[in-house]
């Protein structure tokens, strides 16, 4: 009886302790043989392959072995590329490769390196960088990029690995609004020391890129925060590939990639390079800022067909065919996405106008566009202005002065700031009026105060207004009432206040301390 739980004892306690090797799933031809495989790269976006993107990577194998590595999973690549593209091939190996012991393995790596292309499967990228990274599996992949000169794919988290920088997702997966929010989120580990792959040097790569997360964004605000750390962490001339799912982007020995997809969808692939210099803004606990007035980063968008045959030059990131440029640009921790080619945003930041804070709510009226209302951020952004535009807007917002005025669009995003004063009607006075309205002293520092009136043509009012939008005082004027007027503050609570004086040619006001 003792024996007996002794056994039951030593199996719990050892079991978990065991590991287990690394599995070989073989289809074909178990005889080596030696052809000319082509270089090249091939990202998948995740979810099913595009056929055609496969069939182009397993012709670059020359009829030779193809070998599909990851760290969990079955057989289930095989078939697939062994008979169902119908494209010759010698042989399929899928080797599971589940911890750092098996990467070690010598078995393993003798069969990596007859490889005549090498693709890595969907998984945990956290896991491939964990277990591979500084074995022979990682010594494996790299002889066949500089030595054998293979094409090397990945799907998934199989495409996150192979640029020069990583998002390990050591932490699990990060939302676009976690890391536009805090570019130093905890969930945000990247990793520059992995591979080394032509064409991918300085490149994050991002797969699944239209996959809405959690949040209710897809990944591309992500993305830009991780070349947001490559460009402030590491002074990199970031660039990124980001590719959604069931596309993707080929690339040849030449440095040419082409898209495949299929264009009744949104199949498209996004290529993005600082175009503007560093963000303005990129610390921890902080909103992203990369802004450089809405220039920050140019992007390539790339819709995929069947042919491949819209793509990018990777040689110097500028030179494409069959898609568009795009302005991408953050602001306060907010992605935008501006169409190039004559066609800017509008931002409007609406802010309380003696506090200076944030409005949530406040009604934007601009001529040609539906009417919008401010975020939490006291944002709204107008997207799709045609350069040379000159439109009037009207500002509103409960318990506040209606502000009018009018943005000049030429060949930039533009940013308009619009202070809301409290009180009811329309301010059509502009910021130059207010230096027609003086006060002295100011700061008020004793217990009288006194505004110098400017000519007014009609009955006028005078108010001051303190931090909470309360009146606290309030004087009818008439046209031929000039000079000053005095007012007592003695018990007014030291602050900021507005003073206001509405007349028909408009409304002027000026800021007292007191």
């Amino acid at each position: 009886m003792k024996w007996s739980l002794l056994l039951i004892f030593a199996v719990f306690v050892f079991f978990p302790l065991m590991v287990f090797p690394q599995t070989f799933f073989h289809t074909g031809s178990t005889t080596d043989v030696q052809t000319s495989p082509e270089a090249g790269i091939l990202l998948a976006g995740g979810n099913t392959d595009n056929d055609n993107a496969m069939r182009w990577f397993l012709q670059r194998a020359d009829g030779g072995d193809i070998v599909v590595i990851r760290a969990s999973g079955s057989d289930g690549y095989n078939n697939y590329l062994y008979s169902d593209l119908s494209i010759p091939l010698n042989s399929v190996t899928t080797i599971v490769i589940p911890n750092r012991t098996a990467a070690n393995s010598q078995e393993v790596y003798d069969a990596m390196i007859k490889a005549e292309a090498l693709f890595i499967a969907g998984g945990n990228q956290w896991d491939y960088i964990n277990y591979w990274k500084n074995t022979l599996v990682h010594d494996a992949i790299q002889y066949l990029i500089d030595e054998k000169g293979i094409t090397l794919g990945g799907t998934s988290a199989g495409l996150a690995v192979l640029g020069e920088v990583v998002y390990t997702a050591q932490n699990n997966t990060v939302w676009s609004t976690e890391a536009l929010g805090n570019p130093y989120h905890f969930r945000i580990t990247l990793d520059n020391e992995f591979l080394q792959v032509p064409f991918l040097e300085e490149v994050v790569t991002d797969s699944h890129y239209n996959r809405v997360q959690d949040d209710d964004h897809d990944r591309k605000g992500r993305h830009v925060a991780f070349m947001a750390r490559m460009t402030a962490d590491w002074q990199m001339e970031a660039k990124g590939i980001g590719v959604n799912e069931y596309t993707a982007v080929a690339v040849d020995e030449n440095g040419l990639a082409r898209v495949f997809g299929d264009p009744s969808y949104d199949d498209f692939a996004y290529f993005l390079k600082v175009n503007a210099g560093a963000p303005e803004v990129c610390e921890n606990n902080t909103p992203l800022t990369w802004n450089h007035g809405g220039q920050a980063l140019s992007v390539y968008k790339i819709l995929g067909n069947p042919q491949g045959s819209n793509s990018f030059d990777l040689n110097d990131w500028q030179t494409a065919s069959g898609g568009e440029w795009q302005s991408w640009y953050v602001v306060s921790g907010q992605l935008f996405e501006a169409q190039a080619g004559g066609y800017y945003d509008v931002h409007f930041s609406v802010r309380h106008g003696i506090t200076e804070t944030p409005i949530q709510g406040a009604t934007i009226q601009l001529d040609g566009f539906a009417s919008q209302t401010t975020n939490s951020s006291g944002v709204a952004v107008f997207s799709g202005v045609e350069g040379g535009s000159q439109l009037a807007y009207t500002v509103t917002h409960t318990g506040y002065l209606t502000e009018e005025g009018s943005v000049s669009v030429v060949n930039e995003n533009v940013e308009e700031t619009v202070l809301l004063y409290p009180g009811s009607g329309t301010s059509v006075g502009k910021p130059e009026n207010q230096t027609q309205l003086s006060v002295f002293p100011n700061p008020a520092t004793g217990r009288y105060f006194s505004v110098e009136l400017p000519e007014m043509t009609s009955v006028s009012r005078l108010q001051v207004i303190d931090m909470q939008g309360i009146v606290v005082f309030q004087q009818a004027l008439s046209p031929d009432q000039s000079g000053k007027v005095i007012i007592e503050n003695s018990d007014w609570a030291p602050g900021l206040y507005i003073i206001s004086l509405e007349t028909r040619e408009g409304i002027f006001r000026v800021k007292l301390v007191k």
